[in-house]
Order: structure tokens, then C-alpha cells, then sequence
């Protein structure tokens, strides 16, 4: 019932998208934890995933792979994409802030950048607030095997029944949570959030 009225709100123009998740444990991280996701198909998701888990392996003592389900509009329609994340944690945060320089030196859409990598990269930061990230709230509806979560601007959550929790994401998720919209972000010939 309730991916149905989140599926309304997307397609509204109200909120910019959600995920259904496998593993929603960074929610209520108590060690500084950071989420990054990536397409679970193509050639250059699963460069970029591996780049990523490759630079993490650095850092964190430990790392979990899940499977979300990203849902966005797009010209009036509800689009779909499989995804994997992957979630790493930190025994402080002087590891962290050297994982979001990584984040924010590579993994951004540019042409240095590693293949397939977002230009609005959705990474979560929990159990810490770092300088270059911004609070927003995380509603998570619980479900038999997968929880949905929607990031907003606002701690009320959309709808009854969430568990709102704070985290932290990068600068530039603030403009793309205020505008609802993922122009800009789409490449028109994939649908898709990447950059060649």
C-alpha cells in the first residue's frame, strides 16, 4: 500500500524518487557508516562498484553489499532501476572524510572520473556529520523483506507509519531534494542517472 502512494508522490512532482531496500541498517549506524549505489546492470556499473568497494577495502573494517530498488519520473512515468549498495563502515571519522574525498574526487561525473559514475552519486552518511554533507531525513517504511525510504527536506514524514531518521548526503542532493526533478541527471538515451 504504501509504494503505491509513494509511486503518487513521485509522479506528482512532490518528492523526487525512493528506494525499496534489502538492508536499511546504516539508518541507526552508531559508527560513522556511508551508502553508496550504483546500476546493478551494465559493464560500467560493475567497473565503477568494484572501483568503489576497491577503495573503500582502505578504509573501512567493514562492508556489506545489498540489493535497492531506485523508482524516479520521468516524463510522467514511473521509472524502475535495479541498483546495488554498498555500505561501509568506520572505526572514526578521519576515515570517513578521507572516503567522502575519494567520493568527491572520483566517483562524481566528470571526465576524470571512474566509468559509470552518477553525477548526482547517492550516498548516505550515518553516525557522523561531516563537513561537506548536509542533513536531511530518511523515512523508512518497513516491509517483509525490503523497507522502502524516501529522503526529504522535512522531518513529517509523507505518509503514516515511517520511522524518520537523520543523515547526512552530498551538498548538491539539497537543490535536487528542493527541485523534485531528476532533469539534468538523466541522460536521455539511457534513463539512467550516469554519465559516458
Amino acid at each position: 500500500m504504501i509504494l503505491s502512494h509513494l509511486d503518487h508522490l513521485v509522479t506528482s512532482g512532490q518528492v523526487t524518487g525512493y528506494t525499496v531496500e534489502e538492508d536499511t541498517g546504516y539508518l541507526g549506524a552508531r559508527v560513522p557508516t556511508l551508502t553508496y549505489r550504483m546500476y546493478m546492470d551494465g559493464p560500467e556499473s560493475h567497473l565503477n562498484l568494484g572501483a568503489f568497494a576497491a577503495a573503500m577495502a582502505e578504509l573501512a573494517t567493514a562492508m556489506r553489499l545489498s540489493r535497492v530498488q531506485g523508482t524516479v519520473a520521468y516524463e510522467g512515468l514511473i521509472r524502475r532501476s535495479r541498483q546495488l549498495c554498498l555500505t561501509s563502515e568506520f572505526a572514526h571519522e578521519r576515515a570517513l572524510l578521507a572516503a567522502l574525498r575519494i567520493v568527491n574526487e572520483r566517483f562524481i561525473a566528470a571526465p576524470a572520473a571512474a566509468p559509470g559514475s552518477w553525477r548526482y552519486p547517492d550516498v548516505r552518511v550515518s553516525g557522523a556529520e561531516p563537513a561537506g554533507t548536509a542533513g536531511v531525513f530518511a523515512h523508512r517504511w518497513l516491509g517483509n523483506r525490503a523497507s522502502a525510504v524516501l529522503l526529504t527536506l522535512e522531518r513529517e514524514p509523507p505518509a503514516e507509519g515511517a520511522r524518520t531518521h537523520c543523515v547526512q548526503v552530498l551538498q548538491h542532493w539539497l537543490a535536487y531534494l528542493r527541485s523534485c526533478s531528476i532533469q539534468g541527471a538523466v541522460q536521455p538515451r539511457s534513463l539512467a542517472f550516469s554519465t559516458p
